[in-house]
């Protein structure tokens, strides 16, 4: 709890507005939603398995289902750590740029690897560097081919999926392949 009041306080200091803050929360709550779905669902089957409790269980869980659920202390635990870890990812690259990140990395796997009986030649901080630049990419290309769909009077559905994902597979693959090229000549 005293690091997601830290982290609050950090991001209120690095000027992030309560919308940035709260749009980081909002993938926890739908897991959040999940998770005590999934046990209020689990409970209520337990019950019925258990047929001499099931017409007091079931009412207790209907009419309880918020109260018990919010209970269970490993859950809101396990919520708590995965919005610090949102937080914590959200303050690296909202205040770095993909270069200054590569390069942190660089620093400290080189000093790792001066300690370690192994080659000096930084590998993972190339791996590290096409992931985090791969990622926009992905979001770009699917945001074109969306547009490109919706410009050619396509609705929203099944059909736009299915014609979509295969285009949009190919063009990701052509680019990984381009980038994979180039770190390729750089090193070689």
């Amino acid at each position: 709890m005293l690091f997601l009041i830290l982290q609050f306080i950090l991001c209120c200091y690095l000027h992030f507005t309560l919308k940035e803050q709260l749009k980081d929360f909002s993938p926890i709550i739908f897991y959040a939603v999940l998770l005590y779905s999934t046990g209020f669902i689990a409970r209520w089957i337990s019950a019925y398995f258990s047929s001499e409790e099931f017409y007091r269980q079931m009412y207790l869980s209907v009419k309880y289902a918020a109260a018990v659920n919010f209970k269970n202390a490993e859950t809101a635990v396990l919520l708590l750590k995965l919005f610090c870890i949102i937080q914590s990812a959200s303050l690296v690259f909202r205040t770095s740029t993909s270069l200054q990140i590569r390069e942190g990395v660089g620093t400290i796997e080189g000093a790792v690897r001066k300690f370690l009986p192994i080659s000096k030649k930084n590998k993972f901080t190339n791996m590290l560097s096409l992931f985090i630049c791969f990622i926009p990419m992905v979001f770009k290309n699917w945001n074109q081919c969306k547009r490109a769909w919706f410009a050619r009077k396509g609705r929203s559905g099944i059909k736009m999926y299915a014609a979509l994902f295969p285009v949009f597979f190919s063009v990701g693959i052509k680019q990984a392949y381009n980038a994979a090229r180039a770190v390729a000549v750089r090193e070689g």
